[in-house]
């Protein structure tokens, strides 16, 4: 049974996903927000974490910061408080539910321009390196069913070993 989980080897989850999109957007005047899909095209539907952090071009910034989900909304993740006016750099590092990256300009005036910024597309992935294709496992029904004939195989053949060696009962004779 081992041995066939070795040989084999684990089976890849139907629903595996590797990674998420994170989407920046903001409302020109200061108010960023990120949204996360699965590289698939998949809604996310689990809590997600990225750290945010950005740095002016006049040589403000914000620290590391956190972002967490809204509770209505997981895969939507607010920086709380606002930017300043002025031209960012905001970059991205999303750790949960998959891995992403993002780093994007964006500009914030008092009568500003709302954005949505794509931080990556497949295609410009796919350009970025080269797409390995998930390793392919054997289905996971599969493998327990070879599991199963294994054990059975190795009981079978343990019963016949025992009754083998076991000499068989004679009666004894009858005495008069």
């Amino acid at each position: 049974m081992v041995a066939a989980g070795l040989v084999f080897g684990a089976a890849t989850p139907a629903g595996a996903h590797r990674g998420v999109l994170p989407t920046l957007h903001h409302d020109g005047r200061g108010t960023v927000w990120l949204t996360l899909a699965w590289d698939d095209g998949h809604p996310v539907t689990e809590p997600g974490l990225a750290m945010l952090s950005a740095g002016s071009d006049a040589g403000a910034s914000v620290p590391v910061t956190a972002l967490r989900p809204l509770p209505h909304d997981p895969a939507t993740l607010p920086l709380p408080g606002a930017l300043a006016a002025g031209d960012w750099t905001v970059t991205v590092d999303v750790a949960a539910p998959g891995v992403g990256y993002c780093s994007v300009r964006v500009h914030v005036a008092a009568a500003g321009i709302p954005q949505s910024i794509p931080c990556a597309t497949p295609a410009a992935a796919a350009t970025a390196a080269p797409a390995v294709p998930p390793a392919r496992g054997l289905p996971s029904w599969l493998i327990g069913a070879l599991a199963a004939v294994a054990a059975a195989g190795l009981g079978a053949q343990w019963s016949h070993r025992r009754t083998k060696r076991r000499p068989a009962l004679r009666a004894a004779p009858r005495r008069q």
